[in-house]
C-alpha cells in the first residue's frame, strides 16, 4: 500500500515535470531555439499526418530521444 507522503512526492514530482515540458513547447512553438536536453540537438517542430482526420504536431530532435506529440483536434 502507497504512504500519502510518497504519493505527495510522485504527485509534486509529476506536477514540476509537466509544467517544464509545458513551457518547452511554448518556448518551441514561439520559434525560439531550443536543444535537447540529452543529445544538445535543436528541437524541431513537425505536423504528422496520422491517416485519421486529425493530424499531430511534433517536437522532436534528429536524434529522437526527445519526442513530444500534440494531438490537433
Amino acid at each position: 500500500m502507497i504512504d500519502i507522503k510518497q504519493f505527495a512526492s510522485i504527485q509534486k514530482s509529476s506536477s514540476v515535470s509537466f509544467h517544464q515540458q509545458k513551457a518547452l513547447i511554448k518556448r518551441v512553438m514561439l520559434g525560439k531555439k531550443i536543444n535537447c536536453e540529452h543529445c544538445t540537438q535543436l528541437l524541431s517542430l513537425t505536423k504528422t499526418p496520422t491517416g485519421k482526420d486529425n493530424d499531430r504536431l511534433v517536437i522532436c530532435c534528429v536524434k529522437g530521444c526527445t519526442r513530444i506529440e500534440l494531438d490537433l483536434a
